[in-house]
C-alpha cells in the first residue's frame, strides 16, 4: 500500500531535480561550504536545517519518502537486486559528516553572516557546470551501487543521513511524538518476509519480535509493513514504548 505512494514520490523527486537542475541548489555539501566562507545563508542551509527540524517528528522518513538520491536508488533497484551489506562502513558516513560540517561551521564562526542569499550557487554558475554539479550525485552513486549493492550511497556516504539520525536520537532521548514502526510481536510467525524485503538489509524480524524497531538505519520505507501478511508491523506516530 505504502510503496505505491512513496515510489512514484521519490522517483519523481529524482527526476525533477535532475531535469531541473536544482539538485546541487538544495543539497550540495561543496555551495554550502562556499557560502559558509562569503558569510551566505543560502538555500542548502536552509534545507539542511529545516532537515533536522523534520527528523525531530518524523525521524529519516525524507530518506525514503523525498530524498532525490533514494529516487535514484529506487530506480537502480530495478536493475540490481544484492543487497549492501550491514558492516563498519556505515560508520564512514559519520566520519565525512564530522569533517564536513565541521568545515561549514568554522566558516561561519570565522567569517560570520552577513547575507542570506537562498540563490547563492544557482545563479552566478554556467549551465555547463549546473550539469556537471547535478550529474555528479549520479556518478558518485551508480557505481557504489553497481559494486557493494543497493542503497549503498544511502548506508555508507550520505552526508545528509546523520542529520536525521542525530535529530531521530534527540526526539527519543527526550521522547517526543514521532513517526515510528512499531511492532505487535505476538502475532508474528517468523516468516523472515520484512527482513527480505527491507531495502537497509535489516534484521527487521528479530527487531520486531523485540519491540525494537527504532534502528537508526530504518528509512521509515514501509516495506515491511506492506509485506507483513499478519499486521505485524505498522506506522504509528507516538512516543517511544519504554521497553524500547
Amino acid at each position: 500500500m505504502y510503496q505505491r505512494i512513496r515510489k512514484p514520490i521519490v522517483i519523481s523527486t529524482a527526476i525533477l531535480f535532475h531535469v531541473l537542475l536544482i539538485f546541487h541548489l538544495f543539497f550540495s555539501p561543496v555551495i554550502i561550504v562556499m557560502a559558509s566562507n562569503k558569510s551566505i545563508i543560502n538555500a542548502s542551509f536552509i534545507a539542511f536545517v529545516l532537515m533536522f527540524v523534520l527528523s525531530l517528528f518524523f525521524g529519516r522518513a525524507y530518506c525514503s519518502w523525498f530524498c532525490p538520491g533514494c529516487g535514484i536508488q529506487e530506480i537502480l533497484a530495478l536493475f540490481i537486486k544484492r543487497k549492501s551489506k550491514n558492516s563498519r562502513a556505515l560508520y564512514i558516513k559519520y566520519f565525512i559528516f564530522s569533517i564536513w560540517i565541521g568545515v561549514i561551521i568554522f566558516g561561519y564562526i570565522s567569517n560570520g553572516i552577513h547575507k542570506i542569499d537562498l540563490t547563492y550557487g544557482m545563479s552566478d554558475i554556467t549551465f555547463e557546470r549546473k550539469v556537471i554539479l547535478t550529474i555528479g550525485a549520479i556518478v558518485l552513486i551508480v557505481p557504489l551501487t553497481t559494486i557493494f549493492g543497493k542503497f549503498a550511497s544511502c548506508k555508507y556516504i550520505c552526508w545528509q543521513a546523520p542529520f536525521m539520525i542525530i535529530g531521530t536520537k534527540i526526539r527519543d532521548s527526550i521522547n517526543l511524538n514521532g513517526l515510528r514502526i512499531i511492532s505487535h510481536s505476538e502475532a508474528c510467525n517468523e516468516c523472515k518476509e520484512c527482513t527480505k524485503i527491507c531495502p537497509m538489509n535489516l534484521d527487521v524480524m528479530e527487531n520486531a519480535k523485540r519491540g525494537k524497531c527504532n534502528n537508526t538505519e530504518c528509512i521509515l520505507c514501509g516495506n515491511c509493513i506492506d509485506h507483513c501478511k499478519n499486521r505485524v508491523l505498522r506506522f504509528s506516530f507516538k512516543k517511544q514504548n519504554p521497553a524500547t
